[in-house]
């Protein structure tokens, strides 16, 4: 199997998960679970139909002692999901997924009365609580379980669900996440891998571009019949379970994880989707860049010239790591330390799962970046996009406990998109050809509109399915593909054509099945980070020191409290168009070039 045209120095770049196990019959990794079950059982006996009757310093207790229990019950789920990331089809790896998820809901079955009980917590008892001193660091996390009070069901409903979860909604994510790496796609003589195949629709020749493009198209045919079911399947079960516990509409149960309403999300949808002309503004003007009459999707990355670079995976490092350490010392410290740690899996290998990420799991355990590296400039941006999430990560980790530790959804793209701009920048500033420059200043501006305006198109993709779902029962791939289209279609106005073969790529995007609701996430964080940035830029005095501070805070405040830590206000109306306003000039400048 041919994986990537040329060898880039990152075929070495691996984790080491024996830092974790040594294997998946490691016996360390089997007592961990057991011990993970004898506490949950201890943890019922102890304290369930009890806590209203603790005192502070005992209700501190019983919280340190449930932290450190999800600090070592997180390590065997992450090297399981660490493991099956780098083979999907790995048996001994699908099976510890199955083992680890079994042994979840054995354990968390005799957990399930604790956010019950916390839930139902009278006030006066809470304050109680939350004046003695150590009692107040966990105020985030109970008010947290106490906002889903009026969500709940009964412990005997909330047991059953628990027990039954390994074979409902975690199965169908994971046997879609399988389905989904082992696309494989036949591309002139070669078997590729979908991220191989995606990196061609970059390339300058349009004739390649549009054989990807095709080519990709006919390998997502091959199981989207099962896809499809899977994706009816996962729908219809949220349907049930937002109408069992009460929530107004499909996305309201992430919302409110995000610790944002449902009214503050539809403000960002849209102040987005009322600027979709910025979209149709920049094709028309990519259109005269590149010499063509009308553009279609295998058109919407395509290079304005062939003057761009290939990275090895040595450049992309002194690129990405050089760009941290300019901004500051310490984030380049931090950064320095996943490349010289193995924190990092970066190649290409055969059933490897697709796209990139950043994993964390405890405050006590370094993060572990994914990703796929071809030897793009993209892939430079993309690496330097997840190390500001491993940011992110350890200086959110190095204040809180793990019950504050993960940022909401809502900024956890804050850092990474700031961390991208900031390797962006750095090449623009050293590149002297005005060709290239024009060609990244297009390439940034796609960037942005694939987080801010294609997140919220997928949202509306998203609202529109699962509305769909709900109201006309299972849907065919042709119905999903309709809803996608129009969805997708509707940012680009008539600037760029969608064919029917872009009916189908809905099938490949894990968010929607894994995370429903997540999309719009990356575009609240594109836009706060541009006009963080905006203020890096204009020198702002002590805006480092607030920046780490506010990464720092995590999870720990809602995201409106967190982002006053630098001096924004999201509440503000005018907030979301700051950031849409960057964007806008951006294609402005390109429009400019673009004049003959």
């Amino acid at each position: 199997m041919t994986l990537v045209d040329e060898q880039t120095g990152a075929e070495s770049v691996r984790w080491r998960l024996d830092e974790l196990y040594q294997s998946p019959q490691d016996p360390q990794l089997e007592a961990d679970l057991a011990a993970g079950v004898a506490f949950a059982i201890d943890f019922e006996a102890r304290y369930k139909g009890r806590l209203a009757e603790l005192d502070p310093d005992q209700f501190v207790a019983m919280m340190e002692a449930l932290g450190e229990h999800y600090r070592q019950t997180a390590r065997p789920a992450i090297y399981a999901h660490l493991l099956h990331t780098q083979d999907t089809q790995d048996h001994a790896a699908g099976w510890l997924i199955a083992r680890i998820r079994e042994v979840g809901a054995e354990r968390d079955r005799h957990l399930v009365f604790f956010p019950l009980e916390a839930a139902a917590l009278p006030d006066d008892k809470v304050a109680e609580f939350y004046r003695n001193p150590a009692g107040a660091r966990y105020q985030h996390a109970i008010e947290q379980e106490r906002i889903y009070r009026p969500h709940q069901l009964t412990e005997i409903e909330e047991r059953l669900l628990t027990e039954l979860s390994p074979t409902s909604t975690g199965a169908w994510t994971r046997l879609f996440e399988e389905l989904c790496a082992a696309i494989g796609v036949e591309l002139e003589g070669q078997h590729l891998p979908l991220s191989s195949a995606l990196a061609r629709i970059r390339d300058p020749d349009r004739r390649v571009r549009e054989t990807a493009s095709r080519a990709i198209t006919l390998g997502l045919g091959a199981d989207l019949r099962t896809r499809t079911y899977i994706f009816n399947v996962l729908l219809q079960q949220k349907s049930i379970s937002d109408r069992l516990r009460g929530y107004p509409s499909w996305i309201s149960s992430r919302n409110l994880a995000n610790e944002t309403s449902d009214a503050a999300v539809q403000a960002l949808v849209d102040a987005v989707t009322s600027r979709y002309d910025i979209v149709a503004r920049y094709y028309r003007a990519k259109a005269r860049l590149l010499g063509l009459d009308r553009l279609f999707e295998w058109d919407r990355y395509a290079p304005i010239d062939s003057h761009s670079r290939r990275l090895t995976w040595a450049e992309a490092q002194d690129l990405v790591q050089g760009s941290y350490s300019r901004f500051s010392p310490r984030a380049g410290e931090i950064i320095q330390r996943f490349f010289a740690e193995s924190w990092i899996d970066a190649p290409i290998s055969p059933n490897k799962e697709g796209g990139a990420y950043c994993a964390f799991a405890t405050p006590d355990l370094h993060p572990f970046v994914m990703l796929n590296f071809n030897g793009e400039l993209n892939d430079a941006l993309t690496l330097a996009h997840e190390l500001g999430h491993g940011l992110h990560d350890v200086l959110a980790a190095g204040a809180n406990h793990i019950f504050d530790y993960h940022p909401p959804l809502t900024l956890a793209e804050t850092a990474s998109v700031f961390g991208e701009t900031l390797t962006f920048d750095r090449i623009m500033a050293e590149e002297s050809d005005p060709r290239v420059r024009l060609s990244m200043l297009c390439h940034q501006v796609e960037g942005s509109f694939a987080t801010v305006f294609r997140q919220v198109a997928m949202n509306r993709f998203e609202d529109a399915v699962h509305q769909a779902r709900r109201t006309q029962g299972e849907l065919s791939a042709d119905q999903i593909g309709d809803l996608w289209q129009s969805r997708v279609q509707a940012m680009f106005g008539d600037s760029l054509e969608l064919t029917s073969e872009h009916r189908v790529w809905w099938s490949y995007v894990e968010h929607f099945v894994h995370t429903p609701g997540y999309v719009y996430a990356y575009a609240y964080g594109n836009l706060l980070a541009l006009s963080l940035y905006r203020r890096h830029l204009e020198g702002d005095t002590g805006f480092t020191d607030a920046y780490f501070d506010f990464l720092a805070s995590g999870g720990s405040m809602a995201p409106e409290l967190a982002v006053k830590k630098v001096g924004m206000d999201i509440a503000d109306p005018r907030f979301w168009d700051q950031g849409l306003d960057i964007i806008d000039s951006m294609v402005s400048e390109v429009e400019r070039l673009a004049e003959p």
